[in-house]
């Protein structure tokens, strides 16, 4: 009798809002390489969230963010791609992000395991904050230094179907499929 391995799921989620954003097309061309026993979800929802304020977090946040910890606390690792304005990430992903470091004590975040992918024409220093945002927000982060894809190198006519951006996916899906359970960490300072 074989033991069937349960299906790892991962959310993908794009800090960009533009309909037609490369970084989201890049997104969505990790759904379709998601290998057996691995399966991915785009993440919902970030264009709804409030602007991150802790006199709204109570005992019932409002329910875009309710909705986005359920997605983060349902799945068993991330993939989170940002663009790059202006030197860092995009500031939809980083109130994402912080709305999901809360609440401290028990977080979305904690212990996630998480994949980055920077998307732009010049990082500037974009992988260095997103890991440092990730990590100070509880999740451990997999694959750092964080990839780029600079927007001059890739076919963005065919975002899909570029060698550099399916072979840079790839790449992190594998390390995804390898990671560890989530390990809670230790509860974090509260600052405001």
């Amino acid at each position: 009798m074989s033991i069937r391995r349960p299906v790892h799921r991962t959310l993908v989620i794009s800090g960009s809002l533009r309909a037609a954003s490369v970084t989201t097309l890049i997104a969505r061309t990790a759904l379709a390489q998601a290998g057996p026993g691995h399966e991915l979800v785009l993440a919902a929802g970030l264009d709804g969230l409030p602007l991150f304020n802790e006199d709204l977090d109570t005992d019932r946040p409002p329910p875009q963010v309710a909705a986005l910890r359920a997605q983060v606390g349902s799945a068993d690792s991330l993939f989170v791609l940002t663009p790059v304005y202006n030197a860092g990430i995009s500031a939809a992903l980083k109130n994402a992000i912080d709305w999901l470091s809360r609440p401290r004590d028990h977080c979305a975040l904690a212990g996630k395991p998480v994949a980055g992918l920077v998307v732009g024409y010049h990082s500037q220093g974009a992988e260095h904050q997103l890991t440092t945002v990730l990590r100070a927000a509880g999740a451990t982060a997999l694959n750092v230094p964080l990839p780029m894809l600079g927007l001059r190198t890739i076919d963005q006519r065919d975002v899909t179907g570029d060698p550099r951006v399916r072979r840079t996916v790839q790449e992190t899906l594998a390390v995804l499929r390898q990671a560890p359970d989530p390990v809670p960490g230790p509860p974090r300072s509260r600052s405001s």
